[in-house]
């Protein structure tokens, strides 16, 4: 049985982005951390299947976990993809209302545009408000009375970004193993005995970043189902048609009530080119169901064929969908990042719901958990803070 400082479940984005920080870190001696993973390969759920939004974060409670982390880990991502040269689209944010909906009276959409004003004003975010003419200067052939345009998003590709966190983490000492999926969590003295479906590791310390299954995994540490993760899947189409592909450059979002539990069906561009629409939300039970009960293309034309009138059914080819690791709260709205330090001794964090913008969140989740003073007080004897080295 191997033995380990940090075992960390799932090599997702927030899972690699942990082990790399831990990893660039001085403490007073080098840590041996590995991470277990139960399919063959880094991000091959949430992390890869999504848009690769960097968000601003002011969609967020301005002091929530999630509105501070992503605003903090977009520039921190934007930053890392241009040093490692992963490919990265500067496209801004466009968040739209129609003629359509002012004609019909829908104000919510201008009351949401306000909140983001306001979001944006509280966490210094640079937005610009736009009138019809503002916006065809930004895309020319999006229909719209006004939006709001926050310049600083940008959209990585996710699946690179994940990979090269992986390749940053095992040059400074991490372990992946892969195909490992964790079945049990035991103490054992000052440790946890980790069994797998294939072998069992010792450690003194467990990080739960295993995404959609963190609910499950948990419940094996604690003997108990402290957190339950309601999964919601998003479906994405492809626009193929040539000679609208090109119609609209940049991600454009519809204003939605404050209390939405997404962002919405928008128009998603990527650095590749390639142009998709999506997500929407469909509440399933299984954790794997990225497949059953398509939803038809034409509800996402009828979401955004008044921004572009010319949008057909014909112009959109299924693509893929991916699975958020929600987590409801008791007032039915969405939660909060939950980083729970849930036993110290032996040490047991868990991350539990991170959705979006978790990608966006993720190098500056990943330095959240490594200046958490339980992990300061196990591998730095004096406790203080040990700064990152540079990467």
């Amino acid at each position: 049985m191997n033995t380990y400082d940090v075992c960390i479940v799932g090599a997702g984005v927030v899972g690699c982005a942990i082990a790399r920080e831990l990893l660039r870190r001085s403490w007073d001696r080098p840590l041996r951390i590995v991470v277990l993973e139960q399919h063959d390969r880094v991000g091959a759920e949430t992390s890869s299947r999504n848009s690769g939004v960097l968000h601003s974060g002011i969609h967020e409670h301005a002091r929530s976990l999630k509105g501070t982390l992503a605003r903090e880990g977009s520039a921190m991502a934007v930053s890392y993809a241009v040093a490692k040269g992963i490919p990265l689209l500067r496209t801004g944010m466009v968040i739209a209302i129609s003629c359509e909906d002012v004609r019909r009276g829908l104000w919510r959409e201008i009351s949401m545009l306000r909140r983001l004003w306001v979001n944006a004003w509280k966490t210094n975010t640079p937005l610009l408000f736009v009138t019809p003419r503002g916006l065809h200067a930004w895309e020319p052939n999006l229909h719209a009375c006004c939006g709001i345009i926050i310049p600083s998003v940008s959209v990585i590709d996710s699946l690179v970004f994940v990979q090269s966190l992986q390749t940053d983490s095992e040059a400074t000492g991490a372990e992946f193993v892969f195909k490992n999926r964790v079945i049990g969590i035991d103490e054992d003295a000052n440790d946890y005995i980790v069994t797998t479906d294939r072998q069992r590791v010792r450690a003194a310390c467990v990080i739960n970043a295993a995404g959609l299954h963190a609910d499950d995994v948990a419940a094996f540490a604690l003997h108990h189902k402290k957190y339950t993760i309601s999964p919601l899947r998003g479906e994405y189409y492809e626009l193929i048609t040539p000679e609208k592909r090109g119609l609209i450059r940049r991600l454009v979002y519809t204003a939605l009530p404050p209390h939405a539990t997404g962002k919405g069906i928008h128009f998603s561009p990527r650095p590749n080119g390639q142009l998709f629409i999506g997500p929407n939300e469909i509440p399933i039970q299984d954790k794997t169901d990225y497949l059953s009960h398509k939803t038809p293309p034409s509800l996402f034309v009828e979401a955004l064929q008044k921004f572009l009138p010319t949008l057909d059914e014909r112009d959109l080819r299924w693509a893929y969908s991916g699975i958020r690791p929600r987590v409801v709260v008791s007032d039915g709205h969405k939660s909060d990042f939950i980083v729970s330090v849930d036993r110290e001794d032996p040490l047991l964090i868990n991350l539990i719901g991170i959705e979006s913008p978790g990608l966006s969140a993720s190098l500056a989740l990943a330095r959240h958990v490594a200046e958490l003073p339980c992990i300061q007080q196990r591998f730095s004897p004096s406790g203080v803070s040990s700064p990152s080295r540079r990467a």
